[in-house]
């Protein structure tokens, strides 16, 4: 909502001749929890998308202030893979989506977004467990899920 509510702002800055640019980032690699969970030698697929290194954000950025578009997104598209490792089960969905290789090393109790999940990741976590598993959570309950909770609803399914 407050990404929608910049977009809207920096729109109207053009339109009355003034400066404003909102940009889309994709994933970004190179800092945060996900950054330091993945293994180097594998890409995280993320939404779509692989992690953007810090060096070409900031080059992109420079085209980004030398055009006149009031909105523009940078991400990297991921190629999409023949076997697409359908997970079996919602918590190998999640723990696909997060990156996640090895269960048995999480704590279960612990949330998703304290286990590095961010609104990306988000949305697509729902979207699997609506589709893949008919498990309808709002975005509220995403948040607050962890692997006991998606363990519990995976066994009374």
């Amino acid at each position: 909502m407050a990404n929608s509510v910049m977009e809207r702002i920096c729109e109207r800055r053009m339109n009355e001749g003034l400066h404003g640019l909102a940009i889309q980032w994709g994933a970004i690699g190179d800092v945060g929890l996900v950054a330091d969970m993945q293994d180097d030698d594998k890409e995280l697929v993320i939404g779509g998308t692989l992690q953007q290194e810090i060096s070409s954000c900031l080059n992109t950025l420079e085209v980004f202030l030398l055009q006149d578009r009031s909105i523009v997104s940078s991400m990297i598209v991921a190629e999409k893979r023949k076997d697409s490792g359908r997970a079996t089960n919602p918590l190998e969905a999640v723990a696909n989506i997060m990156g996640l290789k090895d269960l048995n090393i999480i704590i279960p109790n612990i949330s998703l977004p304290e286990l590095g999940m961010d609104s990306m990741m988000a949305v697509e976590i729902k979207q699997t467990l609506e589709r893949e598993f008919d498990i309808l959570l709002s975005a509220q309950d995403i948040r607050n899920l962890n692997f006991a909770k998606l363990k519990k609803m995976t066994n009374k399914a």
